[in-house]
């Protein structure tokens, strides 16, 4: 069986939150951002995203979607709108 592990991906769901301005966040952020795409729950666009802010910490992926004209679901959106250090 295929199945992911929902532990995992509630465990992924927190890193993908990571608290903007966090030593670190952007490449928690940036790995669980891979790990949610390889399931197919983010877009290449976010994905890519997430690639760009993960060097900087301060950087909301979220805002930086919504600024660029970038949908963001709901699954991208969860704990990180709004969270800008």
């Amino acid at each position: 069986m295929n199945a992911t592990p929902q532990s995992e991906l509630e465990h992924q769901r927190k890193l993908l939150s990571a608290r903007v301005g966090a030593k670190g966040s952007g490449a928690l952020r940036y790995g669980a951002a891979m790990y949610c795409y390889n399931l197919g729950l983010i877009s290449d666009d976010m994905l890519e995203i997430y690639r760009r802010c993960s060097k900087f910490d301060r950087e909301d992926p979220i805002d930086l979607a919504r600024f660029e004209g970038i949908a963001v679901s709901s699954f991208d959106a969860i704990g990180l709108s709004g969270t800008s250090a």
